[in-house]
């Protein structure tokens, strides 16, 4: 009896050990979690996200001066140069940063040497470009040659640049990325904002913005 009992539980454990990784390759495979992304999306993302929310908008009136107002609230850093950190900080940075620079620059990295996606690439440089113009308008000196490469380069503490070399950079971005738009390139349909096609019914990316 103690020798069946003694082969049953060697069975049992021959049975087991053999059994415990069969199958489990393709049993622990998340099959609905996607292993990559059109970077198209992720541009559709920024694009989204660089929304102004309505205390930002009416924030930066008061400040270039468009409307001018005795009234406190929103319009009183403006009104008194008070930092209020929720709309300045809060709204813009934070979001631009998180939000619309972390998309952008990695269409960029995703594309650079891609030569089928050449025009989602210049694309991306295109509203990058203007993403960091809202940027530095707003606060100077900020992180722009090593802003949003967190992730791609593990850059966590990104360096400040002057706020004139940003400029500079812009403009050179800007004339770069709209003059390598390629009417004859790949044609980016799923773009929000005009899904590669102008009010006046050509289907060019050259326009982007």
């Amino acid at each position: 009896m103690k020798k069946i009992i003694n082969y049953s539980l060697l069975l049992a454990l021959v049975l087991l050990g053999t059994s415990c990784d069969k199958g489990l390759e393709s049993l622990n495979k998340n099959k609905t979690s996607p292993t990559s992304i059109d970077p198209a999306l992720l541009l559709n993302n920024a694009v989204i996200n660089a929304s102004f929310t309505a205390r930002t908008v009416i924030f930066d009136i008061g400040i270039v001066q468009q409307m001018v107002t005795p009234n406190g609230g929103v319009l009183a850093g403006a009104n008194f140069n008070q930092d209020i950190r929720d709309i300045t900080i809060g709204s813009v940075w934070v979001t631009y940063y998180q939000n619309v620079i972390k998309y952008t620059h990695d269409v960029i990295v995703r594309t650079k040497d891609v030569p089928a996606r050449s025009n989602l690439y210049h694309m991306a440089r295109i509203f990058q470009a203007y993403t960091f113009m809202v940027l530095t308008d707003e606060h100077g000196d900020i992180p722009y040659s090593e802003g949003g490469a967190g992730f791609t380069n593990q850059v966590f503490f990104p360096k400040y640049d002057a706020q004139q070399a940003i400029y500079t950079d812009i403009i050179k971005e800007l004339t770069e990325a709209s003059a390598a738009l390629n009417a004859g390139g790949t044609i980016e349909a799923s773009d929000v904002l005009y899904g590669g096609i102008l009010p006046n019914g050509k289907n060019l990316d050259t326009h982007f913005y």
